[in-house]
């Protein structure tokens, strides 16, 4: 399942994946992304969004499998 889940933030447009990465893997606040990638925060905000939303979609199909 770790794998699989790599692999889907692997699969991710990069300007996704690097502030998923900062956020959920990091740890990192959601200013000190902005900061860190001259960003504004609305945008920071929307793409962790995103990002969630596309491997929420990635993973349904295992999940839906594993709960039956």
């Amino acid at each position: 399942m770790e794998k699989l889940v790599q692999q889907s933030i692997l699969s991710l447009p990069p300007d996704q994946r690097a502030v998923l990465v900062l956020r959920d893997v990091e740890g990192l606040e959601y200013e000190q992304i902005a900061e860190l990638l001259e960003l504004n925060l609305g945008t920071v905000k929307s793409r962790i969004h995103r990002a969630r939303m596309a491997l929420k979609d990635k993973l349904k199909p295992v999940w839906e499998g594993v709960n039956r």
